[in-house]
Parts: C-alpha cells; structure tokens; sequence
C-alpha cells in the first residue's frame, strides 16, 4: 500500500476509488466488460444466469407473475413487462414465447397478449444489439431505452401499469469499499494504478487500459482515504450505515453501493402502478458485516480465483447484495416491501408446478439452441459452437440431465444457494 501522508484531497481528485475503477472495468466505452460486447452468456461461456440455464421454464414463470400482476391492476388495455439489463434477450424472449402460446389456449391470456409491451431498459448499446439479434422477428414486440436509472436526474414515466424484472442488476453496480481498522473511523480505498514506476493519473486511465498490452503491464495499489473525500458515501453510511462506526476491532472490509438507493426509488417511479422483482445473490446486513472480502466481491468465471485487478475490462465483477440496504432504501422511497426470500418464492401465486417434466423441456430448448448455433442463426454462434459438448467435469459424470436438475433443484432451494428475491410494489 502506498503511502500519501496527510493529502487524502490530492489523491482523490487525481486517482480514481475502487467504486469508479470497477465501473470503468465494467462500461468504459473503449475497454469496459459490458461495453465491448464481448460477453459469452451460457454453457461455456463467461457466465450463466437463471433465465439461461432454466430457459424456458424461468420465462413461463415471469410471464404468469406479469399475468397476476395485470389482473390485480384491473386487466388495463396497456400493460408493460419491464426488464432492466436484459442479459443476451433470453428472458424477453421466453416470456414472449410463452404469452403467446398462453394467449392460443386462454381468451384471458389472449388478452393479456394484446395489452402487453415489453420494455428493456440498458445501459449499454452493444447488449441491445445482441438481445436484437436474439428476438428475431419479435423484436417489433419490444421498446429499448438506453438510459442509467442509478444516475441523477429526471426519471421518464414510462407507463401506468408494470411488472419490473432485475434479474442480477444489484449485484452489477459498482462499490465503494470501506476499510474498517479497529479504533479509527472507517476510510474509503481508492486504485492507484502503476506502470513501472510511474502512477497513472485518472484522467489518463482509459487510454492506457484501452491497449490490451499496455493494459496488461499496470499494477494497482489501494489507498485509504477519510469517508468525507466521497460526500455521497458519508451520506450513505450515516442515513443506513450506522453500524460501520461501532467496530471495536479490526473487521473484513464492507462494499457500499451510493447508487443503490437512487436506483430502487428511480425504478419505483417508472409506473404509477408496479411489482418490482429485484433477484440477485446476496444476503442480508449480518453476513456483509462479519463475511470475508473473497465471499462478498467477485471477478471471473466462477470458480476462477479471479480478482478484480487480475483481468479488468475482460473479467465480470460482480458484488453480493446488501437486501437490507435495499429494503431499507425501497420503504424510504415510498414503497412496499411484499416478499424477501429465497428464489423459489417466485413461484407463489402463479399456480405454477415445477416438476420433472420442466428438466425435459429445459433440455429440449438446450438443443434447439445448440443446433441454431450448428446452423448460424443464433447471434452467439461463434463461440457456442465451442460448448456443443458437454463439459463432463461441470457436469460432475458427464449427464446433462443430472446439470440442469441440479439447477433446478439450486432454485426450488433444495440445495443450498444465496439467490433471494425481494418483492416491492408500489400501489
């Protein structure tokens, strides 16, 4: 660690803290993870995501929580599903799919359908292009806006009557990380990259992260500053954070996200009328107070060992949430907190069974998509091809049956897993 004696203001306005260094990691234009487009979602890609791996049956469940949602809300002629960061479309489509197939043997349903417009909201361009791609013709069933709703600003009253999906958004907002040394006040981190032995100043970090070589040659040291140099933290950590000051001995750092709060309450002003579904792993204030740093902060494929300085801008970071930030931060914007559990509870209320028949459909739609792959259709198909076998030492024996009832039964909660479901609404 460096040392930069008594000019914390110095470094925080030359160096950038951790919070922006993951951000640009993940959405700088020219190196950003999520901006580059490069991202491999499914078998044999970066990373998997419910929606993927429990394609179709994952949709269909969305679907009939939109369905409860539309009948509460008085069946309105106009009715929106609204995903934010939609991943690779996967989700979108599925739901589509199956409202459609619903609406053949339902004249509910059929209904439904016509009222239906699905939005998308994401940040970033080059994952609309591919959730484009990957709609095909219902693509002219779907709205895009390209805007960052944990940002500042006017939020765009988007409709009067919703279901809100964020699956895996929480865990993608960049962190500030707060050091907390025994006896002293807790102090923010801020990255000091290196090069040799010249540090790089913030102003000039994306033109050296945006050459691959030169990328590859920096180091990064982290220094503690004072909350004050981070106002919007000090804010934070005194309006929810009270905990963070009582520590009596050393504890493992905590990851506070300032745009949380700002993202919740902005989401819950899109409609007048919303249940918002906000999945994601985390847990609640207990474990994020008292967990080490390698269970709370992740980069890599999973399993990888990656940290966040090892590949930035290639590596996905991603941060176990705080749910009790977030229900805190839902009740103060005005809204209801309904359920908070583990993932299975989407499942309450749809009259939805989830057997062993799911595991032959999830199956059936695997090969389908392997095949398009085969073919070239599938917008993915340049890398997908590479994952047509079954990798056998993921499947643990090589039966792809036996993978995807493991992760069903991960998402029923009959094994153990740390992905919750926080239910709000506002009425």
């Amino acid at each position: 660690m460096l040392d930069f004696g008594d000019a914390p203001q110095r470094v925080a306005a030359a160096y950038p803290s951790y919070r922006d260094f993951v951000d640009a990691a993940l959405f700088a234009p020219s190196w950003g993870y999520y901006s580059t487009g490069a991202i491999r979602f499914g078998d044999g890609g970066h990373y998997d995501t419910y929606p993927i791996a429990l394609s179709p049956v994952f949709g269909e469940i969305i679907a009939a929580r939109a369905f409860r949602q539309w009948v509460r809300c008085g069946r309105p002629a106009r009715f929106d599903v609204c995903e934010l960061g939609a991943g690779n479309g996967q989700l979108c489509l599925d739901v589509l799919v199956t409202v459609v197939r619903r609406g053949g043997q339902s004249a509910a349903w059929r209904t439904f359908d016509r009222a239906l417009r699905y939005r998308i909201v994401e940040r970033s361009p080059a994952l609309a292009a591919r959730q484009r791609a990957k709609l095909g013709p219902l693509v002219a069933r779907v709205r895009w806006r390209v805007v960052d709703l944990s940002s500042t600003g006017t939020v765009p009253r988007m409709g009067d009557a919703a279901l809100v999906v964020a699956n895996e958004v929480l865990d993608c907002l960049a962190h500030h990380k707060i050091a907390r040394p025994a006896g002293t006040a807790p102090a923010v981190a801020f990255v000091v990259p290196r090069v040799g032995g010249r540090t790089i100043p913030a102003r000039e970090l994306d033109g050296v992260m945006s050459d691959s070589r030169q990328r590859r040659r920096v180091r990064y040291h982290e220094v503690d500053l004072p909350l004050a140099v981070v106002p919007e933290l000090a804010t934070l950590c005194a309006d929810y954070l009270p905990e963070l000051h009582t520590t009596r001995r050393d504890r493992p750092a905590y990851f506070a996200a300032p745009e949380l709060p700002r993202l919740i309450g902005n989401v819950g002003r899109l409609y007048r009328r919303s249940e918002m579904l906000w999945i994601d792993y985390g847990d609640t204030r207990a474990f994020h107070l008292r967990a080490p740093e390698r269970r709370k902060v992740f980069a890599g494929p999973p399993r990888s060992g990656h940290g966040i300085y090892d590949r930035p801008g290639e590596d996905d970071i991603t941060f176990m949430v705080d749910f009790t930030l977030a229900m805190d931060a839902a009740r103060a914007a005005g809204l209801r907190v309904v359920d908070y559990g583990p993932q299975s509870n989407l499942l309450r209320g749809t009259g939805l069974r989830v057997d062993e028949t799911a595991i032959d459909r999830i199956l059936q739609y695997r090969a389908v998509e392997w095949m398009l792959a085969l073919v070239g259709p599938d917008p993915e198909a340049t890398w997908r091809k590479g994952s047509l076998t079954w990798d056998k030492r993921r499947a643990r024996g090589g039966s792809m049956r036996a993978s995807v009832a493991r992760d069903l039964d991960t998402f029923l909660g009959r094994r153990r897993n740390t992905f919750r479901v926080l239910v709000l609404r506002r009425e």
